[in-house]
């Protein structure tokens, strides 16, 4: 039993089973010449039990096949990132014939989180049990399948095989941290402005839009206590409020590099900065705009903390996959969105063409902010040229903020278990440690 994985495991496979059909072939041919020149009981049984073979091979795989039994078990499906999923496979023979020939192939996304999880050759002994746990330490955001993708069961020949699927496909969803803002810069004159805002809604000088029940999260001041009173349930009101002034959040979905841990773990900064500033905005009762493109314009609007959940799932599965012109984007969101002038802008890479449209923009009357991971054409130990993009963005009163990604820890509880059977020691992320907890990290002017 070993492990292969890629492209050249698949080609060693093909090969090996033509190799197979040929030497069969070849043994067939031989047996029927052996019998037609020397005649006899032993030529022909020979011969005739070279026919047979083939048969009682797949007469044996039909049967193991229907005596398998596969099961898959996950303990949760959402998880925040920095925490570890546990994830156990558990295979069965119960037929009385042994199964020599098993190829286990998971999913390519679970292979990406636990390393271990590949593909694999095993044979289960007749009447036998295999079960197999692994730890999953989660350090990157986003809804990755995981688990067995198919199994593939050869004959005893090598010369054929049957694909065996899972009743379910598994997968599980991480989420970025929500990081503590708590020296985020927001204008007193904004804060204020959220907080009259929610005020104003029980003026009632403005249009109602709904009435719903209660949920956590909304203020005390919407609640419209006629109808509280009448249905024995607290119920609040959704207005369209005149004095609403958006914060448009505009995100940059283009590619920022090849798909490896580095360029994750600068996305999954980008990322958890704007949902722990969406949620510390709306804490505050500041509306928001999170606009991005996605083959077409997006746009999503929050006003209040219960609606914060919507905007959170949206930003755990997003993907930088994008390759279009952000430039473009970025003024077609300031061009239609209405009732925002302060924009936020995250992106991985900063350069010159973004500077220029944010320059531009600025001069519409907008106030703008860059949150950014790197800069394109500057070494990442260039300090006296960060500083000068720095200055250059301060004189136009442009706030730009680095972001500087930092580890994830997951504490070790225990070892899992490959599928040698043998205790392996936990796959480490990118910098992981042994200590319990995650780190966040550092946002700089």
């Amino acid at each position: 039993m070993g492990k292969n994985t890629g492209p050249d495991s698949r080609s060693m496979e093909s090969k090996n089973r033509k190799r197979n059909i040929v030497r069969y072939f070849l043994l067939l041919f031989i047996s029927f010449v052996y019998a037609y020149f020397n005649g006899g009981i032993l030529p022909y049984t020979l011969f005739y039990f070279m026919l047979a073979l083939p048969v009682i091979s797949a007469l044996h795989m039909a049967i193991v096949c229907i005596f398998f039994r596969m099961s898959e078990r996950i303990g949760e499906r959402t998880f925040v990132k920095g925490e570890c999923a546990t994830y156990e496979l558990i295979l069965q023979n119960t037929s009385f014939l042994y199964m020599p020939y098993i190829t286990i192939h998971m999913q390519m996304e679970g292979r990406f989180i636990l390393k271990s999880l590949g593909k694999v050759h095993m044979s289960l002994a007749p009447f036998s049990r295999r079960e197999f746990k692994y730890r999953m330490p989660l350090y990157f955001r986003g809804r990755y399948d995981i688990g067995v993708n198919y199994i593939e069961i050869q004959d005893l020949l090598g010369l054929v095989g049957i694909r065996l699927n899972p009743f379910e496909k598994k997968s599980i969803l991480v989420k970025p941290r929500i990081i503590e803002l708590s020296n985020k810069d927001i204008s007193e004159a904004r804060l204020s402005e959220g907080e009259a805002s929610s005020g104003y809604l029980e003026t009632g000088n403005d249009e109602i839009k709904d009435i719903r029940e209660y949920v956590y999260g909304d203020s005390l001041r919407k609640i419209h206590w006629k109808l509280t009173s009448k249905l024995a349930k607290t119920m609040v009101k959704d207005t369209m409020n005149e004095l609403d002034n958006d914060v448009m959040m505009i995100l940059n979905l283009n590619k920022s590099g090849p798909m490896n841990e580095e360029t994750l773990i600068k996305e999954d900064c980008v990322i958890e900065e704007m949902v722990s500033t969406l949620y510390y905005l709306l804490m505050r009762s500041i509306p928001v705009k999170l606009c991005f493109f996605r083959e077409k314009p997006y746009t999503f609007r929050a006003s209040s903390l219960n609606e914060f959940e919507v905007l959170y799932q949206i930003l755990s599965e997003i993907k930088f996959t994008e390759e279009d012109d952000f430039e473009n984007i970025y003024h077609h969101f300031t061009d239609t969105e209405k009732n925002s002038k302060l924009i936020y802008v995250y992106t991985v890479n900063l350069d010159g063409r973004l500077v220029d449209t944010s320059l531009k923009i600025k001069n519409r009357g907008f106030d703008i902010e860059l949150n950014y991971v790197d800069i394109a054409g500057i070494d990442q130990d260039d300090v006296q040229a960060k500083n000068d993009l720095a200055d250059i963005l301060m004189k136009n009163n442009i706030k730009g903020y680095l972001l500087t990604p930092r580890i994830v820890e997951i504490a070790e509880e225990g070892a899992e278990t490959d599928f040698s059977g043998e205790p392996a020691d936990a796959v480490p992320g990118p910098g992981a440690k042994s200590r319990k907890g995650v780190k966040a990290y550092e946002t700089q002017v």
